[in-house]
């Protein structure tokens, strides 16, 4: 019974460390969704100069769409990308495939998630009464969703919570390895497995 209880309070503590964490950042990333367990593999395949598209919708235009190319550039796990707003802006050795691209979403409809966010993106706004900007990120491959998330930042923060936690979305959308379901070393308190 001691053990239990020992187990259960470092639970209960870890799960406060997390809480707090997020809050220092001042930016909630809720828990990525993935559609295939080869993540990096779509990653290397898509990019393979490390450059990739970045296709910005914000109906309010918080942050220039240039910005959001250089705030979300090298970070995450190796190799990193560096991403465009333009096809024009890469270097002529280089080679980008457009159709694979990182979608970033400022304060989307409620529609705009899964495929839709690669097909049909759509941000509705700021809404005056809420107290954050919702974004939500997602990385596609042409019409089909390989991995997304959802971020809610502060609005009178909202661009530096936006480049603070830049490399935690990056870490999220474009992990090296997924557990598959069943895999004996995937722990049950992982969402992916």
């Amino acid at each position: 019974m001691k053990t239990g209880k020992r187990f259960l309070s470092k639970f209960v503590l870890s799960g406060i460390g997390a809480v707090v964490l997020a809050g220092c950042s001042g930016g909630l990333i809720e828990a990525p969704n993935y559609k295939v367990h080869e993540v990096e593999s779509f990653k290397v395949a898509g990019a393979p100069s490390r450059v990739m598209m970045i296709e910005v919708h914000d109906k309010d235009n918080l942050i220039p769409k240039q910005e959001w190319a250089t705030t979300m550039s090298n970070h995450g796990y190796p190799p990193r990308l560096t991403f465009v707003t333009d096809p024009a802006e890469i270097d002529a050795n280089a080679v980008i495939k457009p159709e694979n691209r990182l979608v970033v979403v400022v304060n989307p409809s409620q529609g705009t998630m899964s495929s839709a966010l690669c097909t049909s993106p759509e941000s509705i706004g700021s809404d005056a009464a809420a107290e954050r900007n919702v974004v939500r990120y997602g990385f596609c491959v042409g019409d089909k969703i390989v991995s997304e998330l959802r971020a809610r930042f502060t609005k009178e923060d909202f661009t530096n919570q936006v480049d603070r936690n830049a490399d935690t979305v990056m870490y999220k959308l474009f992990p090296r390895t997924l557990n598959k379901t069943g895999d004996k070393h995937c722990s049950p308190m992982l969402p992916v497995c």
